[in-house]
């Protein structure tokens, strides 16, 4: 299921784990709640690399599980399931 959080708990929930974004970041994501476990996909317009990346939610550290160019990144709700599943084997 999309959870739907704000912009600004987006950024608090990086900044106060030692990642802020600069406020002038333009950041597009996601947050699935898939049987209680939250994932971000998330891209900074900042991003020297240009990828979404992906974050687990449910803890207090900020490690990207794995990452994918923005180019011909798909944001459907079904391909991010599909992304987290294989993560989740």
């Amino acid at each position: 299921m999309i959870e739907v959080l704000n912009e600004d708990t987006v950024r608090n929930w990086f900044g106060n784990r030692g990642y802020p974004f600069d406020d002038d970041s333009k950041i597009k994501y996601k947050v699935l709640n898939i049987k209680g476990n939250r994932w971000i996909f998330i891209h900074d317009s900042k991003d020297e690399y240009d990828e979404v990346e992906l974050y687990y939610m449910n803890t207090y550290y900020c490690e990207p599980y794995q990452y994918w160019s923005l180019k011909g990144f798909s944001w459907a709700k079904n391909n991010l399931t599909k992304l987290i599943k294989k993560i989740e084997e």
